[in-house]
């Protein structure tokens, strides 16, 4: 089967929200860029109409200018001819209106006017781009009102304005805007985060759950027909005549009865755990005689195994409050997991130590160990470290779980320590004087 790449791998609807979110940001910076353009056309229409109006105070032949050329005249002159004689050459009598009439006052007068609060500096330059009035405030600026400064002729000048913080003022106007846009797309970049978070693990969920209905079908299956095949045989007369083969095929007709128990039990048990329906019963017992009963229990099968279990119960207090069924099933629940991820010759240790307030279990098996990137997940329901084949280790993925829940109900700890192919050692505290709770 053809491999498939990574983008396959991906749920198709979160594709499609990485698509409109790629979308809406692209509108969105789409957006800013035409209204910062929009703003920045809107103001250099008021500047320039600001312009043409300070030029036209300047030029049109007015009843005030009229005062102002009179009054810059020479007053000694006395008659017509004299005064013809005398009059005021073009620069001197544009300059002279300048002075008079506050230049600078009318243009920001008429900038205000028109909505442009922006601080400016102005220059008046000559035909040969020399600067004719000028301010100290705009002598920093003047390679800026030459190159890219506001212009308008008021003959024979040339009045420049330039804006030194035009852009900022325009970024000001825009940025609730911007923030607010940001913000859209911030809240849009977690709900995708989320959405793909969710579906990643929804994705995971579904597949630990088709291996979950794989491997129980394989449980089930296997010792369902070993009964049958069983049960076949004992209805052979000739079988009967052989007492070994007699009982051969009764023992593996109990021995797969109680395997398919523990089957169901744990199904159950993991059930009745993730809905809170769990009840323990606590009465004082001794942990100690609860592992050695246990240990009895399995000795055959791990001795069929070809291993062996050693006990090194050292806790001087062994006695505890807790539920004898529950206890014992977690310890079946840790026997069979070393069983099942020790390949061969399972050498598995238990040993108790006495702590302040509890008993300290301790189980070592020399199994395959595993890995670091897996130690988080070995008490998830339905996870199952991952072996190469889903078949080579049987289990649903619920023992830990279940061992998990009733250590926890107990008011006990448990973690695991352990390394690929060095085996692993679940550690489990329980206290002495313990109350049930609730899951």
């Amino acid at each position: 089967m053809k491999p498939r790449n990574a983008l396959s791998r991906i749920p198709w609807f979160v594709v499609i929200m990485v698509g409109a979110f790629a979308g809406i940001s692209t509108i969105q910076v789409i957006w800013l860029r035409s209204t910062m353009e929009l703003k920045g056309q809107i103001f250099d229409d008021n500047v320039e109409h600001a312009l043409s109006r300070v030029a036209e105070q300047f030029t049109s032949p007015t009843t005030e200018l009229l005062q102002v050329d009179l009054a810059a005249m020479p007053s000694h002159t006395p008659t017509a001819s004299a005064l013809t004689a005398t009059t005021l050459g073009p620069e001197e009598r544009m300059l002279a209106r300048m002075e008079a009439l506050d230049l600078e006052a009318r243009l920001r007068a008429e900038l205000t006017e028109h909505g442009v609060q922006e601080p400016a500096v102005l220059g008046v330059f000559d035909g040969f781009a020399q600067p004719v009035l000028l301010d100290a405030a705009a002598e920093p600026f003047l390679t800026q009102l030459l190159d890219a400064g506001y212009s308008v002729r008021i003959a024979p000048f040339d009045l420049k304005v330039y804006f030194p913080e035009k852009n900022l003022h325009r970024a000001r106007h825009i940025m609730p805007q911007f923030v607010l846009s940001g913000a859209l797309l911030l809240l849009l970049a977690a709900g995708l985060f989320r959405v793909t978070i969710d579906a990643r693990r929804n994705k995971r969920i579904d597949r630990i759950r088709r291996d979950l209905m794989n491997n129980l079908t394989h449980e089930l299956k296997t010792p369902i027909s070993t009964i049958g095949l069983a049960a076949e045989a004992l209805q052979d007369p000739d079988l009967r005549a052989h007492a070994d083969l007699l009982d051969h095929h009764i023992g593996l007709i109990r021995e797969e009865n109680r395997r398919l128990g523990v089957l169901v039990e744990n199904v159950l048990q993991a059930s009745l755990a993730d809905s809170g329906q769990m009840r323990l019963y606590f009465q004082p017992l001794n942990i100690h005689d609860i592992l050695r009963d246990v240990i009895k229990n399995v000795k055959i099968q791990v001795v069929k195994r070809g291993g062996r279990v050693e006990l090194q119960l050292e806790a001087l207090d062994p006695v505890l409050q807790g539920d004898r069924i529950h206890l014992a099933n977690l310890v079946y629940n840790l026997v069979d997991n070393a069983l099942k991820y020790t390949p061969k010759d399972l050498l598995l240790r238990i040993s108790s130590r006495q702590s302040m307030h509890g008993v300290e279990i301790r189980f070592a098996d020399n199994g395959i160990g595993i890995a670091k990137e897996h130690l988080g997940k070995v008490f998830d329901k339905l996870y199952r470290v991952p072996t190469g084949n889903v078949h080579d280790v049987k289990g649903f993925g619920l023992g830990l779980s279940y061992v998990k829940t009733v250590v926890e109900q107990h008011g006990g700890r448990i973690h695991v320590e352990s390394e690929s192919g060095k085996g692993s050692t679940f550690i489990i505290y329980l206290p002495k004087n313990a109350t049930p709770r609730q899951p």
